[in-house]
């Protein structure tokens, strides 16, 4: 039997090899500045909120979900894909170029993955709650984006957006919803899972990983299912079996559930995974 939701409170230059790693915090909504001149080496970490982007050993600069107490999610929200090069290091340019770089090396031969992003003087990257930005400096210049992180509800549900999901936003792939005790992620590879939080333990999938990413999408319209994953192809890759109305939300639940409820207050389906967080 399904359950009501309960309220949760809720073109790369030869550089200079310089300075220390990012800005770090203990705030846990705090944001995170890797500045013009910083850099991350191996096992040197950003953390916002739930969110950490660490730069491995094995050289790929990946994003990962980590809880207060943390524990981490082992399916990547984000990454480089430059694994397979020990000792590389990401550099924020001083040009705005923000570069994963071979162990030791400067030159652009040496360059493994960048934001594409130089003639931005000044430019600095910043982690929020999962969501990258690299800002132009002073002078501007070209910007970039992971298109990550957190994506609260807009227009609805008061104090906590972070555990609905409405018509209004969809949820991208790489981003994801929670409540205090989940996290209900739309992975890269393109399966939507749901995550505790206390040990990073998946609950429930969709079964769609490895199909790219794709968006999840409540509908309001009849024609179309509830809730559905649609890829860049506009393929739809997963649904359920109800159909769309205007009155719909989903919300994850602090009991580990996560439920699609009309305006009357019906659950119309779920994960079934209550009382499971």
């Amino acid at each position: 039997m399904f359950r009501r939701a309960t309220a949760a409170l809720l073109g790369a230059a030869a550089i200079a090899l310089m300075a220390p790693a990012a800005n770090a915090s203990t705030e846990p909504d705090a944001v995170a500045q890797l500045n013009s001149g910083e850099r991350l080496t191996a096992g040197q970490t950003m953390k916002s909120g739930d969110s950490v982007l660490v730069m491995q050993g094995d050289g790929n600069l990946v994003m990962y979900l980590e809880s207060s107490t943390g524990v981490r999610v082992k399916t990547a929200l984000w990454s480089t894909g430059t694994y397979g090069n020990p000792g590389a290091y990401a550099y924020m340019q001083p040009d705005g170029n923000l570069v994963v770089y071979k162990q030791g090396g400067t030159a652009q031969s040496d360059a493994l993955w960048s934001t594409g992003t130089w003639n931005s003087p000044g430019g600095y990257l910043v982690l929020y709650r999962g969501a990258m930005t690299l800002w132009p400096g002073p002078s501007g210049g070209k910007g970039w984006e992971s298109r990550t992180g957190l994506a609260p509800a807009v227009g609805c549900c008061g104090t906590n957006p972070e555990s609905y999901l409405t018509s209004a936003r969809n949820v991208e792939g790489g981003q994801w919803i929670q409540s205090n005790t989940v996290w209900l992620v739309n992975q890269a590879d393109g399966n939507l899972v749901l995550y505790r939080k206390r040990d990073g333990a998946a609950l429930w999938s969709s079964g769609t990983w490895n199909r790219g990413s794709s968006m999840l999408v409540l509908s309001e319209s009849q024609w179309n299912p509830a809730l559905f994953l649609r890829d860049n192809a506009q393929r739809v890759t997963w649904s359920i079996s109800v159909k769309g109305s205007s009155d719909l939300r989903g919300v994850v639940q602090d009991d580990g559930n996560f439920v699609i409820y009309n305006s009357a207050g019906a659950a119309l389906w779920s994960t079934g995974t209550w009382g499971k967080a």
